[in-house]
């Protein structure tokens, strides 16, 4: 009681203690675990020169690249997300950096300047809506009262508001291509190259050695007979340190667990499949089986996972799986359950019919958009004007040709009046290939397809053989749950039992498992080697909370389970000496041999002794090499540059010192050096210096640019 008295006497003061106890809690949490509520940057993307990139303004610029790459592509080009990102990030670099020296150096575009160069653009002198309905030329009247149109109607009618939008991004795209232009432009015509500097290049590329070698090569000596030590990977690593500047970087070890579908998953399909081969009796009800139903497309479409299609075989194009036996049982025959690639099959045998083995059609093709490409006619458009003309040649077939070739959206069969020529079955779209192969001969119709609506006439058809038409039950073979479940506990259970990086791989080798280290992960890699795409790993890797031997379990698209442990962290800077040795263990011992031979070769090389002499003091075989400074080669050796450059510059009949080369060891002696002839006029040569030069301006002046400038790229934290 006494106890409790004293509490009560100083609960105010304990409640104050408990207090700021809780409060240093929280601002240890807040302040000391990464929590971005305080900071300014938290939904900063990047900077460049000092300006923040806000991750909503950056995703919004993302999705107008996006949006601008699949309208240019026509729908074909599917970009990842870290593909958009990084198309998106260097337009804005771009930008950015270019915009301030636009600024800096004065250079602008008038409005005057902007009319111009839009009203000459290409694209806009070729449209038909700006030509002179009198003489088919470009109107500049009917081109202001474009513009001033789409103005007005913008703000009432959401086409014209959407085209106007259009109108303003290629008005800000011309602008922008045009200060480049002047930019890059007053760029080029500083650059010069003088009357001197050519012929001089001329004379040196032009001027033709004939020299003698030897070379002593390295692979004459094996790598284990190279003692290497400490010192010489440290002096190697020493001279060589600006070679190893390494971004952020992180290693990991994984263990990927499949979830592949088991003997369970196996046998219950089979199972399932096997049932719809029998006749239930359920009281008074009885339901078919798949051999006996009448309505073998209806009974499958109700079972299948696979969209059911009827298709017509030939005995030599029967799928994998059918044995041209098939041929010989009746309708209501069924094959299987059996096995083909990712499902498991019933095929029934529905129906036999003869058909042609070749036809001749023509068509006329009339598309639509379909959200994959440049077509402006809507579907119920493209769908009344194919009706209209499908009118027409039933009417009256001699119009065919003529409006084919005037509304045809085919251009290889436009020109031929809709003509497709001869074709199998397998050649056109199925519906297209339906119609031709299951109709007669001057049948005149229409189908639709993914390229638009065909309005077709069979012409004629040869040759006759059976077919057979299948219908397939086809059950995909997919893990079930309880194969997901067990696939997740034995990953969970080896990632349980892991502690550190140490023992990782020796439990996984325990287990049978197959344990995959990866070194020098950067923030921005999108893909894993074994695992494929994979942001979600990479972030976690680089995430600032997770560190060394930190384990953890992704789920890799629902189709594995990823054990990870982070085994290394390398910040940027210079990679340690110990995290490259391996890399460059070659290279070292390389050098030591090297430093071996020219020992050797200096020893044997004594006082005035020609390079005969030497070689035959070593052994060497003394060869011959004719080059220029143009040249890189050395006969039978390979890519030999320094060698090369001794050559060029080494006066003749003096022997080199040993030149340490990419393959061996060698020296050279100058036999005879023929210089170039002189022209009477190096004007041309210079013209083609001045224009090499100046056709790399643009990517190494931004280049340039952008190294100068100071860039903060966070996107990895994002995307």
């Amino acid at each position: 009681m006494a106890t409790l008295e004293r509490i009560r006497q100083r609960s105010g003061l304990l409640i104050i203690i408990i207090g700021l106890a809780m409060a240093a809690f929280i601002l240890t949490d807040l302040l000391g675990s990464g929590n971005s509520i305080f900071r300014g940057d938290a939904t900063v993307v990047g900077k460049i020169n000092g300006r923040n990139i806000q991750v909503q303004d950056f995703s919004q610029r993302m999705d107008t690249y996006e949006k601008a790459v699949r309208a240019q592509s026509q729908g074909q080009q599917n970009l990842t997300r870290k593909q958009v990102a990084d198309g998106a990030w260097n337009e804005l670099l771009q930008e950015e950096i270019m915009g301030e020296q636009y600024e800096e150096m004065g250079f602008a575009v008038s409005s005057a300047e902007l009319y111009d160069r839009l009203k000459s653009n290409p694209n806009v002198q070729s449209a038909q809506a700006f030509k002179d309905q009198v003489n088919g030329q470009f109107s500049e009247a009917l081109f202001q009262q474009y513009l001033t149109n789409l103005q007005d109607q913008s703000g009432s009618d959401q086409r014209a508001a959407e085209a106007y939008v259009q109108w303003l991004e290629f008005e800000e795209g011309t602008e922008k291509a045009a200060l480049s232009q002047k930019y890059i432009t007053a760029v080029q015509k500083g650059l010069y190259m003088p009357l001197k500097m050519t012929e001089m290049e001329y004379e040196r590329n032009n001027a033709s050695i004939t020299a003698k070698f030897l070379a002593m090569e390295y692979s004459t000596v094996s790598d284990s007979a190279v003692q290497v030590t400490d010192a010489d990977y440290q002096a190697y690593y020493k001279e060589h340190k600006e070679d190893y500047k390494t971004e952020d970087t992180r290693s990991i070890e994984f263990v990927n667990f499949r979830v592949d579908p088991s003997q369970a998953d196996r046998e219950a399909v089979t199972e399932e499949l096997s049932g719809y081969l029998k006749t239930e009796v359920n009281g008074t009800d009885t339901i078919e089986s798949f051999a006996t139903t009448q309505k073998d497309s209806l009974y499958a479409a109700n079972r299948s996972d696979f969209p059911v299609a009827g298709i017509y075989y030939r005995q030599d194009d029967l799928p994998a799986g059918i044995d041209s036996t098939i041929f010989d049982h009746d309708k209501g025959y069924v094959v299987g359950p059996y096995e083909s690639g990712n499902y498991y099959k019933l095929t029934r045998v529905s129906d036999f019919k003869n058909l042609p083995d070749s036809v001749s059609a023509r068509h006329i093709l009339i598309s639509f958009n379909n959200g994959q490409n440049n077509v402006e006619r809507s579907y119920q458009e493209a769908q009344k004007l194919s009706d209209s003309l499908l009118t027409l040649v039933k009417k009256d077939s001699t119009q065919f040709t003529a409006l084919a070739r005037e509304y045809s959206d085919d251009p290889g069969s436009k020109i031929k009046g809709g003509s497709l020529g001869w074709f199998n079955d397998r050649a056109m779209v199925r519906p297209f290939s339906e119609f031709c192969f299951h109709n007669d001969e001057g049948e005149i119709g229409k189908v639709v397809s993914q390229f638009g609506f065909h309005i077709i006439q069979i012409m004629d058809q040869k040759g006759s053989s059976r077919a057979v038409k299948l219908i397939n039950i086809s059950r995909e073979l997919a893990p079930s749950e309880r194969t997901y479940d067990d696939i997740y506990n034995e990953a969970s259970a080896f990632a349980a039992e892991v502690n550190g990086v140490e023992s990782f791989s020796k439990i996984a080798e325990e287990k049978g498992y197959s344990p995959r280290p990866i070194t020098r992960l950067k923030a921005f890699d999108e893909s894993i080697p074994g695992l494929g795409p994979n942001r979600e790993i990479v972030k976690w890797a680089h995430d600032e909370e997770t560190k060394v031997g930190d384990i953890q379990l992704f789920n890799n698209n629902n189709s594995s389970f990823v054990v990870v442990i982070v085994t290394d962290k390398q910040e940027e800077g210079y990679a340690s000496l110990e995290s490259i040795k391996e890399d460059i263990k070659p290279v070292v011992i390389r050098r030591k041999k090297a430093e071996q031979f020219k020992e050797k070769i200096n020893k044997a090389r004594g006082e005035g002794k020609d390079i005969a002499a030497i070689g035959s003091e070593l052994g060497l075989q003394v060869k011959d090499q004719v080059t220029n400074f143009n040249g890189s080669a050395i006969s039978g050796y390979g890519r030999e540059p320094k060698v090369i450059g001794v050559m060029c510059a080494l006066e003749p009949n003096k022997v080199s010192e040993p030149i340490e080369g990419e393959r061996g060891v060698y020296v050279v002696q100058v036999v005879n050096r023929t210089e170039a002839s002189e022209l009477p006029d190096y004007t041309s040569q210079q013209n083609q210096q001045n224009s090499q030069v100046r056709s790399s301006v643009p990517g190494a002046m931004f280049n340039s640019l952008k190294e100068g400038a100071k860039i903060k790229d966070r996107r990895a934290k994002f995307y």
